[in-house]
């Protein structure tokens, strides 16, 4: 009985840790789900970071995949970009037409060919989202459909040297999740392979990452060294052409 109790005890804690907590109403409300601190916060770092690269932006056509209410999009407003914003969430896609009336948007299943009838554009823009899907070289392939430019892409990963893809439970209910019960944490070199697969032959990575604890790790040796309740995340900067930008790595000399 003492053995069963104890097994109870752990499922417990684990389910009560991976679960939005049911009176946490913030994960169900887009209006107040993507303004809590904790988002507010990286958000910030997010679009500082952007800034920072300076890209090559300015007047391009966008395609923000996966935007949540479109609190990112803004970085590609202030540079004059026309932007079209898509994610899968009905309830996230009237927020944002709350908050910017005058951007396009369109709600998209992004794990079906649904999102390529909205075009082709400059910049794909894709952060927040891989880790939140299960196929998530069929999306990066449709990334690369959309793309005529280039692609930036920032997910949370699973910080190994190995090429794998690591499945994880997500909550439907909860706004920031993914649509379905499990998303995703693909290693790095996961995600380089499928974008290289897709037909983006440069592969690069910002010199200096967001100034958020997500964003520093150190790889580990095995998959059994890291926790599976923390979060940490990298950013891809794709592109069929050299990219000339001092700011930026080839992700081989990353490695």
């Amino acid at each position: 009985m003492q053995i069963l109790r104890s097994i109870r005890q752990s499922l417990s804690r684990a389910f009560r840790h991976a679960e939005p907590e049911a009176e946490d109403k913030a994960h169900y409300r887009p209006e107040a789900a993507f303004d809590r601190p904790f988002y507010e916060e990286i958000t910030r770092k997010r679009l500082e970071h952007l800034e920072s690269l300076q890209l090559p932006v300015a007047g391009k056509t966008v395609i923000d995949v996966g935007c949540g209410i479109g609190r990112l999009a803004e970085y590609f407003d202030r540079n004059g970009c026309d932007v079209t914003c898509v994610d899968g969430r009905a309830e996230n896609i009237q927020q944002l037409r709350e908050l910017y009336p005058a951007r396009k948007a369109a709600v998209v299943d992004l794990e079906t060919d649904e999102v390529l009838q909205q075009g082709t554009f400059d910049v794909v823009f894709c952060y927040g989202l891989l880790y939140h899907v299960v196929d998530v070289h069929g999306v990066i392939r449709r990334l690369a459909q959309l793309s005529r430019g280039i692609a930036l892409i920032e997910t949370c990963i699973t910080p190994v040297r190995e090429n794998l893809l690591r499945l994880m439970r997500e909550y439907p209910q909860d706004v920031t999740q993914a649509l379905g019960k499990w998303g995703s944490r693909p290693s790095p070199l996961y995600v380089e392979t499928c974008l290289r697969q897709s037909g983006f032959k440069y592969l690069y990575s910002p010199k200096t990452k967001p100034d958020h604890p997500q964003f520093q790790y150190d790889f580990v040796a095995t998959l059994a060294d890291w926790p599976t309740d923390r979060l940490v995340r990298d950013i891809f900067i794709a592109s069929r052409e050299p990219i000339q930008n001092e700011l930026l790595l080839l992700r081989e000399d990353v490695r």
